[in-house]
């Protein structure tokens, strides 16, 4: 299908950088500047030479029509849409984050709750990589940091360009000038680069998880893989995936604008290693100590009468959607909050490090207590 692209505000939103970058992966030639307006770029096909200019500067009155004819131009060459070409172009500026489920259930409609569904399973998997550029953790608990707050925000995916479970987002990019290669030690990689980077590696190593806990018949490879960004919210939102999509493979391709000495890759993963993801995420939340939690609770329990109460109590809060009784031994100046907080079933807001002990929790080192005032 042909499509035309005649919207002046979304052409406008290409940049140069993007479009050079496109032109040269392709093949076209670099023939020097056309003045001081632009960069003149050609290519033989089909019995005929084309021209494509590229300006210099994106404020030039005509620049949405600049863009556009160069759209045009490449989906003739090329023999595709201006739709096609467009999204190529918008993607050469940033890293491309590509799903797909290979065994059919990409080729029907998905309903409106199933897509939210998807779209809320893989914003999961995205956060839990850029969490892990910050401090890599079997599981991630409570709010987000400002640097994964602004990635998240400005991933892209891309509207009506999708049937069926399929999905294309694009994580914009600062520009690379001059050759630049990230992951070498010359310059600081962004934000934004390093949280896609993170993700491959994190689904690299969980791929290789998936096969050591089924040939050793254990989990403990999905533990050894922690440091690599491997942890319960990306095994959950990865096993979802492919449940859903009976299947589901990951690509991951580098914007062209910000060259990357790591290859562009695909991770597939199957229904049958959704089991086993399910299980590791298990596995992780059963096991790993929960360090510097905030916790909402109520205090059910003292250990002794509220006259001879020596800080021992235990508290019941709602973590990973159910409901825990969590033993915490509280110092003496705030002995009267807690008695106060049982006595009138208060509800108390406190910080703390929760560790697993046999089939029991513990909240060590509890602190920032405060009653939580009822809401009308």
């Amino acid at each position: 299908m042909k499509v035309e692209i005649r919207d002046k505000e979304a052409v406008s939103s290409l940049s140069l950088l993007s479009l050079r970058s496109y032109l040269k992966s392709r093949g076209w030639v670099d023939e020097g500047p056309w003045g001081n307006r632009a960069t003149i770029y050609t290519m033989e096909y089909g019995g005929r030479s084309w021209e494509i200019l590229c300006p210099f500067r994106d404020t030039i009155a005509d620049y949405a029509e600049s863009m556009a004819e160069s759209i045009a131009i490449l989906a003739t060459v090329e023999e595709r849409s201006q739709l096609d070409v467009f999204h190529d172009l918008a993607g050469a500026g940033a890293d491309v984050i590509r799903l797909r489920s290979p065994n059919g259930a990409a080729k029907g409609a998905l309903s409106l709750r199933q897509s939210a569904d998807m779209l809320n399973d893989v914003y999961d998997m995205l956060a839990s990589a850029a969490r892990a550029v910050e401090s890599p953790k079997a599981t991630y608990r409570g709010r987000i940091s400002a640097d994964v707050a602004d990635y998240l925000n400005d991933v892209q995916p891309l509207p009506g360009y999708y049937e069926g479970y399929t999905l294309t987002l694009h994580s914009p990019i600062p520009a690379g000038i001059g050759g630049q290669i990230d992951f070498g030690d010359a310059f600081y990689v962004p934000f934004p680069r390093r949280a896609t980077y993170q993700l491959a590696k994190a689904l690299n190593h969980t791929n290789t998880a998936i096969d050591e806990a089924v040939a050793k018949d254990t989990l403990e490879p999905f533990t050894q893989a922690v440091p690599f960004g491997v942890s319960a919210n990306l095994c959950d939102s990865v096993a979802a995936l492919a449940k859903k999509g009976r299947g589901i493979e990951i690509g991951l391709f580098w914007a062209g604008v910000r060259p990357s000495n790591v290859p562009d890759s695909r991770f597939p993963f199957t229904a049958h290693s959704a089991d086993i993801l399910i299980e590791a995420a298990k596995f992780f939340r059963r096991n790993e100590p929960s360090l510097d939690e905030r916790v909402l609770a109520q205090v059910v329990h003292l250990d002794r009468e509220p006259h001879e109460f020596d800080g021992r109590a235990v508290i019941l809060s709602m973590r990973d959607e159910r409901l825990i009784r969590i033993q915490v031994e509280f110092e003496q100046p705030v002995y009267g909050m807690v008695i106060q907080a049982f006595e009138e079933q208060k509800s108390i807001s406190l910080d703390g490090d929760i560790y697993p002990v046999g089939n029991r929790y513990e909240l060590r080192r509890p602190r920032n207590l405060s009653f939580v005032e009822a809401t009308a």
